[in-house]
C-alpha cells in the first residue's frame, strides 16, 4: 500500500513554513487543501474516503483534520503530523495576523489587543476550538479530554510537536523517514507583523484563560525528546547534525531552491581557501 502523511494543521502554530517544506518533499503528490472556515473539521470517515479516492495523494495539508484519523485505512498507510504551540504566544500571533489580513473583516483590525482579548477570551466571541489546541485537535471533545490525541500517538504514526523546537523535529524527521523528508532545511514564512507592544499584565491575562493547553504542550515536548532519543543514539550525533541542519538553513534563499556553495561563497568570501 502507499503511504499517505497528513499534516493536522492547527492555524497560527507554524503551519505556512511546514507547508512549502512538504510542497517541496512530495511535488505533485501534495494537496495543500484550505478553507476559510478553520472551525469545520472532517470526520474520521470523510478522512479515509479523501485517501481512497485520491490515490495521487502523498501528503494532504488541512485546517480541518483533526487527530481522530484513520490509522488502520485498507487503501494506505497513513501517518499524521502535527505542530502545537505556546498558546499565549500563538494567541498574540493570531490577533497580529488578522489585524493584518485584509482579505477577512475580523474584530482585530479595530481593537486594541486586551479588547481583542476580552471578547474572544471572556465574552466568547471566537469559536471554542479557536483558542484551545486540545479542543481542536480532539475534534471539538471537550477543552481537556485528549483521548484522541492519546490514541492517536499510540499508534506510533502520529507525531504531536513543539513548533518551539522546530529545528529539533526537522532533523528528526529526516533521520527517521528519509524517503518522505528529504530536506527540510527553510526559511520562515508568514511571521504576523507586530505594530504594537503586548504588556506583561495582558500576557497574564490571556495565559489565565488558555492554561488548559499546557498538558498537550507538555506532551508534544515529551513525544519530541522520545523520539530523537531514537533517531540519535548519541549526543554528540544529535548535536552535530543539529548544526549541520541550522548552518543548511542559514544559506537557503527560498524553500523551493536548495542552497548553493557558490552563493554562500559569495555571502562569506572569507571562507575561501588562500
Amino acid at each position: 500500500m502507499r503511504t499517505v502523511w497528513l499534516h493536522v494543521h492547527v492555524p497560527k502554530a507554524g503551519g505556512s513554513t511546514l507547508r512549502q517544506l512538504l510542497n517541496r518533499n512530495f511535488g505533485e503528490g501534495y494537496y495543500n487543501s484550505q478553507s476559510l472556515l478553520e472551525t469545520k473539521q472532517y470526520t474520521r470517515a470523510d478522512v479515509g474516503e479523501i485517501v481512497r479516492c485520491h490515490p495521487w495523494v502523498k501528503c494532504l495539508s488541512d485546517h480541518k483534520l483533526s487527530m481522530d484519523l484513520p490509522f488502520g485505512n485498507p487503501h494506505a498507510v497513513v501517518y499524521a503530523l502535527c505542530y502545537v504551540r505556546d498558546p499565549v504566544e500563538r494567541f498574540i500571533s493570531r490577533y497580529f495576523f488578522h489585524r493584518h489580513f485584509e482579505e477577512v473583516n475580523c474584530i482585530a483590525q479595530r481593537m486594541s489587543f486586551r479588547e481583542f482579548a476580552n471578547a474572544e477570551l471572556v465574552e466568547q466571541y471566537a469559536d471554542p476550538q479557536t483558542n484551545s489546541q486540545i479542543y481542536f485537535l480532539n475534534g471539538g471533545q471537550g477543552f481537556e479530554d485528549m483521548t484522541v490525541i492519546k490514541k492517536a500517538i499510540a499508534t506510533n504514526r502520529a507525531h504531536l510537536f513543539p513548533i518551539e523546537r522546530f529545528d529539533e523535529t526537522c532533523i528528526c524527521l529526516e533521520r527517521l523517514y528519509p524517503e518522505a523528508f528529504a530536506d527540510l532545511s527553510y526559511v520562515l514564512v508568514n511571521v504576523s507583523k507586530k505594530d504594537a507592544d503586548v504588556s506583561e499584565e495582558d500576557r497574564e491575562f490571556v495565559k489565565r484563560y488558555l492554561k488548559g493547553d499546557q498538558p498537550l504542550i507538555n506532551m508534544a515536548n515529551q513525544h519530541l525528546d522520545q523520539l530523537l532519543d531514537q533517531a540519535f543514539p548519541t549526543e554528540g550525533d544529535r548535536t552535530a547534525t543539529l548544526e549541520e541542519f541550522q548552518d543548511l538553513c542559514s544559506r537557503r534563499y527560498h524553500n523551493f531552491h536548495p542552497p548553493r556553495e557558490k552563493e554562500a561563497k559569495e555571502e562569506n568570501p572569507s571562507t575561501d581557501v588562500a
